[in-house]
């Protein structure tokens, strides 16, 4: 009888000796696990690297602050799905996405916004407009020669990341959109006059006569055909008129 007694007892003290290094090895775990997280997350920890692809005007840092986070990236503190809500609610640019890819890389990739035409608003500064109408930005004067100016037009109380409702000015952008950006960088000017009739002035001074401004965006094909013509024949040219059907170019000299 004491021997089976003295058995049990061994058994108990085997178990409990099993549950507390069983104890002792999950509390273990726990604490590494716990001090690997809180290492990982310190500022200063550096682990992963960005890819930035469709544009230059974002850097490592900016992507860094888009999450909230501080310098160096961190993959462990970059939130994908926070920098990609950013970026959406980014005016400069038109799609973006951000996503992680083996082995730690945060893969950014934006389409920019285009520079479509530069316009006057109601207080007298100058719209910089995509070509859906969107405000890119908003200036006293004009910083650059991205876009064509308009003249003749103005778009009301917008701000950057409004769209315009002027739909004389969005029939505009659908025709300079249509006649492509290497193009619409020869246009210098756009002129609207008070009888809604539209002039383009190109940068070799070659005034183009299109036509009522709500109809412009119908005009894009045969302007491609005659510019190509006057630029492929090196013709010489006073203007050339796109009012009516029938185009006609004042050659040079008649």
């Amino acid at each position: 009888m004491q021997t089976m007694r003295s058995k049990l007892n061994e058994q108990r003290k085997k178990r409990r000796m099993r549950f507390f290094r069983l104890l002792i090895c999950t509390v273990g775990i726990v604490l590494l696990l716990a001090g690997t997280w809180y290492y990982v997350h310190k500022p200063g920890f550096s682990f992963g690297q960005v890819s930035i692809n469709g544009t230059e005007l974002l850097t490592e840092s900016d992507i860094i602050r888009m999450a909230g986070s501080q310098p160096p990236f961190n993959l462990f503190t970059v939130s994908s799905s926070q920098v990609r809500a950013a970026l959406q609610h980014d005016v400069r640019f038109r799609q973006a996405d951000a996503v992680y890819v083996w082995p730690g890389i945060l893969n950014v990739t934006v389409e920019e916004r285009k520079a479509a035409l530069y316009v006057l608003n109601a207080y007298q500064k100058y719209l910089k407009l995509d070509y859906s109408g969107m405000v890119l930005n908003v200036t006293n004067g004009i910083p650059d020669a991205d876009a064509p100016l308009l003249i003749g037009e103005e778009c009301g109380n917008v701000y950057t990341g409004d769209v315009i409702v002027n739909e004389d000015v969005l029939s505009l952008l659908c025709f300079l959109q249509r006649i492509g950006a290497k193009v619409e960088a020869q246009v210098a000017e756009i002129i609207v006059d008070n009888q809604k009739q539209v002039k383009i002035q190109l940068r070799t001074g070659l005034p183009i006569l299109l036509g009522k401004i709500n109809q412009v965006d119908k005009k894009a094909d045969i302007f491609m055909v005659v510019y190509n013509e006057i630029k492929d024949k090196e013709i010489r040219a006073d203007y050339i008129d796109l009012t009516f059907s029938k185009p006609y170019i004042k050659l040079t000299g008649n």
